[in-house]
């Protein structure tokens, strides 16, 4: 077995065995709390309308779904939870919880593909599996956490397209490279891929990459699949349709290419194109499918007057009523969602409140505040180190960070932190890149910070562990409760 066949099989076992843990943490009591809270009114009634039960069992006054200004495909998901389990709490929550389970291990696999060590892939698994705000979207009925896998999946499957151009462009090295790094920080298995191999332009590419690129299709098809589960999938379509043109450019540009970009046009438009933007198109029309079974008399053109409806609700909608109040108190603006300023309740009740016995009980949609303030002075850091080091994986977790949430600042209808789900897994991909930097930091020839990722492993699971009561509804005592809700306009 080669040695990066050995590093694969141990990054698949540590990635096997977070993401078996993460599981546990999402499906533990996951039936609880015993009704439906926050939007689980909207969406987990829609997934028993299209798992196909008598609406009036399902919460609906008539038959119609309720939540029909998003597309079909999250509900769809939910509904089979409840196909498989029953019109329960259980089952209302069954898909998300396979999902954000699904995301742990996507996570560790992305960060394999950048990093080739076993090691960084775990750290990468269990930064996603412990970030607050994804951990609570994986155990609530509501469509953000697909939206997640989806966008994650699309972009695993472009990053391994991207791997393997290089890989397959890369000159064979005329010596065997060390098999890791034997300096005190030689625990984190360092790569021949990650000492260099991939961090510098490749000397030569492909004159034109060959074939349809099927990774690239698939990745196509998973952004195809977010844009059906909520129209803010398209932004990380256009990150993918941004990296991957990057990257042809890139390759041509190293090889010496005039005019990179045309030639990259040119020569890879049956990937670009057919790849990522007819197949999303053909992925997010084929997710309707269900929307027309239900009802036979709809035609194309009722489907296009429903993308109208949509449209106008959602670029309609106002913060406020008739009366000028807002029309939702745990609304938040895109520029305090990093400072976590207005998290959402989803779940709260209290017991004997102001009295030595009172108690609390919370779900409370919150990221993890060691990668929401840390992305603060990590983002700047990672198009800093893009640009100094033109190393295309700092883009490739860059990109689709900014391209998720930049466009949120200029969107004046109401807004939630939730619609961060899809980003959080880059914040830890972030951290993760910009940690594993920091350990090689040298002063004097030491390597002072060669501690820095068990530090963050340290304080993940501390905070995860912390603040798990008030994600999980679990019962506190008002003063443990009170020790957890660090702003005031968290309650």
């Amino acid at each position: 077995m080669s040695d990066a066949s050995r590093r694969a099989v141990r990054a698949t076992l540590v990635v096997v065995a977070i993401t078996a843990l993460a599981g546990y943490a999402r499906f533990h009591g996951l039936g609880l709390p015993d009704e439906k809270v926050f939007d689980e009114v909207y969406y987990a009634s829609d997934g028993c309308w299209y798992a196909g039960l008598d609406p009036e069992a399902c919460g609906l006054e008539d038959d119609r779904e309720q939540s029909w200004v998003h597309p079909p495909l999250g509900k769809i998901m939910i509904g089979w939870g409840i196909d498989a389990f029953g019109n329960d709490p259980f089952g209302w929550r069954f898909s998300a919880a396979v999902a954000g389970t699904l995301a742990v291990a996507l996570g560790g696999i992305l960060a394999f593909l950048l990093t080739s060590s076993p090691a960084w892939a775990g750290i990468g698994a269990l930064l996603v599996g412990t970030e607050h705000l994804l951990f609570v979207q994986s155990r609530i009925a509501m469509l953000d956490v697909f939206l997640a896998l989806l966008v994650l999946l699309g972009l695993v499957l472009l990053v391994w397209d991207r791997r393997r151009n290089l890989l397959d462009a890369a000159p064979e090295p005329t010596t065997p490279p060390p098999p890791g790094d034997a300096t005190e920080d030689a625990w984190l298995d360092q790569a021949p891929e990650d000492q260099g191999w991939l961090d510098e332009p490749v000397d030569e590419a492909p004159a034109a990459p060959g074939g349809l690129r099927p990774l690239r299709f698939l990745a196509g098809a998973a952004f195809g699949a977010a844009v059906a589960v909520k129209w803010s999938g398209v932004l990380a379509l256009v990150a993918g349709v941004l990296l991957a043109t990057a990257w042809e450019r890139s390759d041509r540009r190293a090889r010496g290419v005039r005019r990179p970009l045309r030639r990259a046009l040119a020569e890879g438009w049956p990937s670009l194109l057919l790849g990522l933007v007819v197949v999303p198109l053909l992925v997010y029309s084929l997710a309707w499918s269900s929307w027309f079974l239900r009802e036979p008399e709809r035609s194309v053109g009722s489907w296009i007057g429903h993308h109208q409806a949509m449209a106008d609700y959602h670029f309609g909608l106002s913060t406020e009523d008739e009366d000028g109040e807002p029309i939702h108190p745990y609304m938040s603006r895109a520029p305090s969602w990093l400072l976590l300023l207005r998290p959402v309740a989803y779940f709260f009740e209290s017991g004997s409140w102001g009295q030595p016995s009172a108690t609390a009980r919370e779900i409370l949609g919150i990221g993890s505040p060691l990668l929401f303030w840390g992305g603060l002075v990590v983002t700047p850091y990672l198009l800093l180190a893009w640009f100094r080091r033109r190393d295309w994986r700092y883009g490739a977790v860059l990109v689709p960070l900014l391209l998720q949430y930049l466009p949120w600042l200029a969107v004046s209808r109401p807004l939630f932190l939730f619609y961060m789900t899809p980003v959080t897994p880059l914040l830890a991909l972030g951290m993760l890149l910009a940690v594993r930097d920091l350990g090689h930091v040298r002063i004097r020839g030491r390597r002072i910070m060669a501690a820095a990722p068990a530090v963050l492993v340290a304080v993940a699971v501390a905070l995860f562990a912390f603040f798990w009561p008030v994600l999980t509804a679990r019962t506190l005592s008002a003063d443990a409760w009170q020790t957890r809700i660090w702003l005031g306009s968290w309650v």
